[in-house]
């Protein structure tokens, strides 16, 4: 086990977080660099059964976007076993996945004779 003092030092050694009550975000800076960070609605916490009715998709779409091994991974919250889904972020990945890729092109099978 770590000791008060060593629990202290640590926490000074970490970023330094500032909360602007005027936006409800947090700003986390250690020096280098410096990220804005909103809190979660709880209304906008989704589980894959209401992503899927959202995006109007079967649930084992959604289910197979948030391995790792695929190629653009929907965004998650992994809650143990759990998984739940941030709506602002499926949005923007959503809106991310459509400027990079809007229509691609499926390469012409060739017919067999």
């Amino acid at each position: 086990m770590y000791s008060m003092a060593e629990l202290l030092a640590r926490a000074l050694a970490s970023p330094r977080i500032h909360f602007n009550r005027a936006e409800g975000t947090d700003r986390i800076t250690d020096g280098l660099i410096s990220i804005t960070v909103r809190p979660l609605n709880p209304a906008d916490i989704l589980t894959p059964e209401e992503v899927a009715a959202r995006l109007k998709v079967p649930e084992s779409w959604v289910y197979e976007k948030t391995r790792a091994r695929c190629r653009n991974p929907m965004p998650c919250l992994r809650l143990g076993r759990y998984v739940r889904f941030d709506w602002n972020a499926v949005i923007s990945w959503l809106t991310a996945g459509a400027a990079q890729e809007p229509h691609a092109a499926r390469p012409s099978l060739q017919k067999k004779r």
